[in-house]
């Protein structure tokens, strides 16, 4: 079976917890490649670091970094201009291969390795 690669930008209430669903479904072939958060010394980022995940503070560099590597980039930051930024950079990159995904996808995905069994933070 396929091991899909994510990474996570955002590690606040809702990033954190999502973080902690993804790594818990390990096992199910997801691996947490990297995550994107400006507050390095958040307990999240200690978590990631600890899974073995690639550390940056800021999405754009872990895009432009990681590239056609990350299967999947959770953008839990809430913030519309960086999503923006975060599709030019696949483009100007001819990367067909990342998926950048909103939170209202992230709820769905939640809701799937959780088994409906955890509220989804808010």
């Amino acid at each position: 079976m396929r091991t899909v690669k994510v990474a996570i930008a955002g590690l606040g209430k809702v990033g954190s917890v999502f973080l902690d669903a993804l790594l818990e479904a390990g096992a199910h072939n997801i691996k947490v490649v990297a995550v994107a958060e400006p507050i390095e010394e958040k307990e999240a980022v200690r978590k990631a670091k600890e899974a073995g995940a690639g550390y940056f503070k800021d999405a754009r560099n872990l895009l432009e970094a990681l590239g056609d590597e990350i299967d999947v980039l959770f953008d839990l930051t809430g913030d519309a201009v960086l999503r923006t930024e975060l599709h030019e950079i696949l483009s100007r990159q001819s990367n067909r291969n990342t998926v950048i995904v909103p939170e209202k996808v992230a709820y769905l995905v939640w809701a799937l390795i959780t088994k409906g069994e955890k509220v989804y933070p808010r």
